[in-house]
């Protein structure tokens, strides 16, 4: 990509490359290597494009030297020092900056998924997908169908702050639907510069549009939210609502483990959660919970992992048969 500091080679095969992006830390690196294993098995061209702080790219180069990846400084895209510039500039008036300069690193790691992969689709004009780099896929996802991304969502969140932050950017009539924060998201060519358009940030340079960008969502949040509630904005409720707006189809709840667990999966276990239809693991090490802390430097008991499993496939009975009756009655309204 031109800019960034590194190429990906064209070849007659890049119609059938799935690319993904992955914001990380390098606590995440051990799951960035299984994954990659795993992706691997799952299919047959991939590309990984890799962003970290640029304290950590030699270490995730000596560690992480397959073929298929490319690292690169999030400097490249838009340093914290610039994301905290536009912050400090446009948050004089809010009664948070406390609470909220506590989780700044978190909101900027958003800001660096949206602008790596609306730039990569601005230039390479290739799809893309964002994959988180604390989750560990199982099964087969299938992204694209049709020139179009499928549209996956999850029953465990929906965070109403993130939707009321969308409102403020997009003004959109809003459909129902469930959470689109699935750990993953996938964009076409066509909804990359869908969402470009819609953000007013297609006639910019990639240093202007990652400034304007962070400008536009830091705004947004203060311009909503008056008062403090830890998480306000989500980049993949952004990305799926846009998509969503602009072409209504149903969402496929996907079963995921990630709430509750306390331990790494052990290769029994993930076998059981491929059989029962689970296609990824989220680990959040990154996290000070109690159950967060080191949970990779220990394995997931037998007896709390079938308790889980047990407790998610019943809830997701219970809420599928709920959606997908709810659905029908919201269609049926706008026809």
């Amino acid at each position: 990509l031109s800019g960034h500091g590194y190429s990906m080679k064209k070849t007659k095969m890049n119609k059938s490359v799935l690319n993904f992006c992955q914001i990380s830390l390098k606590n995440n690196i051990p799951i960035i290597i299984e994954n990659y294993f795993e992706l691997k098995k799952l299919y047959k061209n991939i590309k990984i494009f890799i962003v970290c702080p640029e304290k950590d790219v030699v270490e995730f180069k000596q560690k992480i030297t397959f073929d298929e990846v490319s690292i690169l400084s999030e400097e490249k895209i838009i340093s914290f020092e610039s994301f905290k510039e536009i912050y400090e500039k446009n948050s004089k008036d809010i009664l948070y900056k406390n609470n909220f300069e506590s989780r700044l690193s978190w909101y900027y790691q958003q800001i660096l998924k949206i602008s790596f992969v609306l730039n990569f689709i601005k230039v390479k004009k290739e799809n893309i997908i964002i994959w988180d780099a604390d989750t560990l896929i199982l099964k087969k996802i299938d992204f694209f169908f049709n020139n179009s991304s499928i549209y996956y969502g999850t029953f465990n969140e929906f965070h109403n702050q993130y939707f009321e932050t969308n409102k403020t950017i997009l003004n959109f009539q809003e459909k129902f639907h469930i959470s689109f924060l699935t750990q993953f998201a996938s964009l076409t060519t066509d909804e990359g510069k869908l969402i470009l358009d819609t953000l007013k940030l297609d006639n910019y340079d990639d240093k202007k549009l990652y400034l304007n960008l962070s400008e536009l969502i830091l705004k947004s949040i203060f311009k909503t939210h008056k008062i403090y509630n830890g998480s306000m904005f989500s980049e993949y409720e952004l990305i799926g609502q846009i998509n969503y707006e602009n072409k209504l189809k149903k969402q496929k709840p996907i079963l995921s483990l990630r709430f509750g667990l306390n331990g790494k999966l052990t290769n029994f276990q993930k076998f059981i959660a491929k059989i029962l239809n689970f296609k990824h693991v989220t680990y959040e090490n990154n996290h000070f919970k109690k159950e967060s802390v080191g949970m990779l430097e220990r394995k997931q008991t037998n007896t709390y992992f079938f308790f889980l499993i047990l407790k998610n496939l019943i809830k997701f009975r219970i809420r599928n048969f709920r959606f997908n009756k709810k659905f029908k009655k919201n269609l049926l309204k706008k026809t």
